[in-house]
C-alpha cells in the first residue's frame, strides 16, 4: 500500500480503515465497469448494430395540434374502464 495515498485518504475521508477500503473498491469497480463499457462500444458501435441503428418512421411534426385519432380515444376509454374495476 502506498503510504502517501493512504495518508491522503485518511485526511480526506472520515471513517474506519475498512470503510475507506470499501469506498475505494466501489470507486475502482465503477471505473473498471466504465472502461469495459467504453471498450465494448469501441468494438461494437451502436451505429453498426442493425438492432439499434434503425431509422424511426416519419410521424407528424411536433407539437401535434390535430385531433386525437378515434382508435386512440377508444383505447384510452378501455384502459380507464379497466382501471375503475
Amino acid at each position: 500500500m502506498d503510504a502517501q495515498r493512504w495518508a491522503a485518504a485518511r485526511r480526506l475521508l472520515a471513517g474506519t480503515h475498512s470503510q475507506i477500503v470499501d469506498q475505494a473498491l466501489a470507486v475502482l469497480v465503477e471505473h473498471l465497469e466504465a472502461e469495459q463499457e467504453r471498450a465494448a462500444l469501441a468494438a461494437l458501435p451502436y451505429e453498426q448494430d442493425p438492432d439499434l441503428a434503425w431509422e424511426a418512421p416519419a410521424g407528424p411534426d411536433l407539437p401535434y395540434d390535430g385531433e386525437v385519432p378515434p382508435d386512440v380515444l377508444r383505447l384510452a376509454e378501455q384502459r380507464q374502464r379497466a382501471r375503475e374495476r
